[in-house]
């Protein structure tokens, strides 16, 4: 086997240690899929630890320009795995909650920061439901696609939540100020045609096989423009996104510290596992 043999099934033995995410190269794609079908690739820490990684894998390698994150046709992602909170509760008791709870933050900042990092063109294609971290996920992201099944939703209100990762930045300025605030304060959900029409999202997909042919001819443009641009697009709100995000955090250490919070998400978990 030569060295590109080699290097290539490093790589792919590589991809085979996620366990949450099914990790596919083609050509000069990567695509990250969310995999836990069984409760609608809802995202546990293991399942963020993992996208690090993977996110990681794809900044360091040069053969890739594109990364594509998606779920499969029921859901993008459901969100965070609120039934892993009844559990631990279960297992450990409301002192491992609060520790849970407390790191919260942590994690979601290390998400954000690492998504802003990424070099390459990073796109999600949106399926179903995209719920909560699905939404904040996708607003990170340099271009959002999605078919007429796709429903955004962010329930933080529901949860005795307020916005999080940088939501209260990057949706005003997809969405516009008004829209985007009946999203985070009622917690309406979006349809496909309706994030179409209000700039959320690029187009809708009809045809996944044209759409995979397409993005494998644009993955084709020389890296070297697309993350020159990517640097430019980005560099007029990094910061305002990094203020925010860390404006976030301080109203959501008060509300986890409140009574409000616990009843509510707890209640929210109850329902979601029936």
């Amino acid at each position: 086997m030569g060295e590109a043999g080699a290097g290539a099934a490093a790589v792919a033995d590589n991809f085979n240690t996620f366990k949450e995410l099914l990790i596919e190269r083609r050509g000069r794609l990567l695509i990250i899929q969310f995999n836990r079908p069984a409760v609608q690739n809802a995202l546990r820490r293991r399942t963020i630890y993992e996208l690090l990684r993977a996110l990681d894998v794809a900044n360091a390698d040069s053969q890739i320009s594109i990364v594509v994150l998606t779920g499969n046709a029921n859901a993008f992602t459901s969100g965070n795995d609120l039934t892993d909170l009844l559990a631990l509760q279960r297992k450990s008791g409301d002192e491992a909650l609060d520790v849970h709870f407390r790191a919260s933050n942590f994690v979601m900042k290390s998400l954000v920061k690492k998504m802003l990092m990424n070099r390459k063109v990073l796109i999600a294609l949106v399926q179903g439901n995209c719920i909560g971290l699905g939404v904040v996920i996708c607003a990170l992201c340099d271009i959002i696609y999605a078919t007429e099944s796709a429903q955004f939703w962010l329930p933080f209100s529901q949860l005795g939540l307020c916005a999080e990762g940088g939501t209260s930045w990057t949706l005003p300025a997809l969405l516009g100020r008004s829209k985007a605030a009946e999203l985070l304060l009622f917690g309406e959900r979006l349809d496909g045609q309706t994030a179409l029409r209000h700039g959320m999202i690029a187009s809708l997909v009809h045809n996944q096989q044209e759409f995979w042919t397409r993005l494998d001819k644009l993955s084709r443009l020389p890296s070297v423009s697309l993350m020159s641009t990517k640097r430019l697009l980005l560099q007029p709100w990094r910061q305002q996104l990094l203020d925010a995000l860390d404006a976030e955090s301080d109203q959501l250490d008060a509300l986890r510290r409140g009574p409000t919070y616990r009843a509510q998400i707890m209640a929210f978990a109850r329902r979601s596992k029936l």
